[in-house]
């Protein structure tokens, strides 16, 4: 489940607009790791359920993406919950489904605590879900810390690890590059997302 940070404060079209842009193109990018496409519950909240563990933080990154190669001026709240549900899977909307996962989830998601964290990581293996959201704390802090402006820049540097090919395409010298990768701390942001796929996949 997610939402948009600070909505109240934006343009409520632009913020369903964009939504539902990001919802469509998560949805035809993931369609195989997702069992029940998201869905916008509300005009700034979403749901739906992954194949796996691993699928749902893959979702979780792809709406990242997303976000950025879209500019958006807003950021997203997550909760990955591994949890029961009860009845059937609608594989066509996530809709009209009940159960103790999907009722804990929204009650993380909806916390009005002041220090509600961007990303909620609860699995049923609790040490490693608590890791992984640590983990997710601190990419989360160099990320806020991005400029919308930088976005472009920003995704490209996390496709393409040579400096040289990033200063081809933006038109800058390849130490321009390593200098705005330090200082926007690419690598760390790596090495912390790789870390948590890797703490996801164990527990499959």
């Amino acid at each position: 489940m997610g939402d948009v940070e600070g909505s109240s404060e934006l343009d409520s079209n632009f913020v369903k607009q964009s939504l539902n842009h990001l919802v469509e193109e998560i949805n035809k990018e993931y369609g195989t790791s997702i069992l029940s496409p998201l869905t916008i519950t509300l005009g700034d909240e979403f749901q739906g359920i992954a194949v796996s563990n691993t699928s749902a933080l893959e979702v979780i990154f792809g709406l990242e993406t997303y976000r950025m190669k879209q500019a958006l001026p807003f950021r997203l709240h997550y909760v990955l919950y591994e949890g029961e549900i009860d009845t059937e899977i609608n594989t066509k909307t996530a809709y009209g489904m009940l159960g103790s996962g999907l009722t804990n989830a929204r009650g993380l998601l909806t916390s009005k605590r002041r220090d509600r964290k961007r990303f909620r990581i609860h699995l049923q293996d609790s040490f490693t879900g608590t890791q992984i959201e640590k983990l997710m704390d601190v990419a989360s802090d160099i990320s806020e810390s991005w400029k919308v402006e930088d976005f472009a820049l920003i995704l490209e540097m996390l496709e393409y690890q040579h400096n040289q090919t990033v200063a081809d395409t933006q038109q800058k010298t390849r130490t321009q590059i390593w200098k705005r990768r330090k200082t926007l701390q690419i690598e760390a942001y790596r090495n912390l997302t790789e870390v948590a796929y890797a703490l996801i996949e164990t527990t499959k």
